[in-house]
């Protein structure tokens, strides 16, 4: 548990003004320019679900400054509230640890981090957490407790490789859809150099681990990561989506969510691709994937 939050306060201590430009010009605007073809250029009076919001919901807030109809949801607690008030609901929803580790984070880098979030942005944010209605989920319940055929978008922004049922996932978004309306999901793939979720990888160009071996997670696991991944590959996204959903776009991205590019391809040298034979290269290489789909 020591490393767990040394990593991460060495992690929020580095990147947390990064991760604000990132939310912004890398999630939020490739969003919307990959949704602009099929009517998103204007998101006023769309009714958006941000699915796996995050404790600090970005996505959620940059869409209700735009007029959207906002709706945040996330299985650990993302109520804003007073802090006793949610620290003791963070630790009756999610455990201590969490709630230990949201304080910290809180108390420490929050400010920082939306400050760095409204200059990225050029507008005040945190005042639209009004307008949104937050929904915390319990992960063990058969349905999300939100209606049906509620929605023009679902945003899932590096959620799908934590999901441990992605069939019962796709089928509750499918049922939250309205007819025509569609799926945004940006997925971290496991098996680039980044995927093992280590954080000291988690800017491989920028800040490349001194420490941990690259592709640690796919060797030896000398350093797990203290999240669940799922570890599928493209195939097994693909599959539970287009039984019920048009698949219209799936193709790699790289770290600023653009087509093509590597990740790590310095790192990949002959000895270890040779080790990590089992793995094609483009799949090593590819940082993400994004995924577009309409329901019929």
């Amino acid at each position: 548990m020591l490393r767990e939050f040394q990593d991460l306060f060495e992690y929020h201590t580095k990147s947390t003004i990064n991760f604000a430009n990132h939310d912004v010009h890398n999630v939020f605007e490739k969003v919307k320019r990959d949704m602009r073809p099929y009517g998103f250029d204007d998101l006023r009076g769309k009714r958006v679900l941000d699915l796996g919001c995050g404790q600090r919901y970005p996505f959620a807030l940059q869409c209700a400054a735009e007029g959207a109809n906002v709706t945040a949801l996330d299985i650990n607690y993302i109520v804003p509230e007073y802090f006793p008030i949610a620290f003791y609901k963070t630790m009756k929803c999610n455990g201590i640890k969490r709630a230990i580790k949201t304080l910290i984070r809180n108390l420490l880098f929050d400010g920082k981090y939306f400050h760095a979030l409204e200059a990225a942005a050029n507008r005040p944010l945190k005042s639209y957490r009004s307008s949104i209605k937050f929904i915390v989920a319990n992960p063990m319940d058969a349905k999300y407790p939100l209606p049906s055929n509620s929605f023009d978008l679902i945003a899932s922004n590096a959620v799908l490789e934590h999901v441990m049922d992605l069939s019962k996932y796709v089928g509750e978004v499918n049922r939250l859809l309205e007819s025509g309306g569609y799926f945004y999901g940006y997925i971290h793939s496991y098996y680039s150099l980044s995927g093992g979720h280590n954080l000291q990888w988690a800017y491989p160009e920028d800040h490349p681990s001194t420490e941990v071996p690259p592709w640690d997670h796919l060797r030896e696991n000398r350093f797990p990561t203290f999240t669940y991944l799922n570890r599928y590959k493209p195939d097994e996204y693909t599959k539970p989506f287009k039984e019920s959903m048009q698949i219209l776009l799936f193709e790699g991205r790289d770290i600023k969510h653009d087509p093509g590019g590597t990740e790590g391809e310095q790192f990949l040298t002959k000895d270890l691709e040779c080790e990590l034979s089992n793995y094609p290269r483009e799949l090593l290489l590819t940082r993400s994937w994004c995924l577009i789909c309409r329901k019929p």
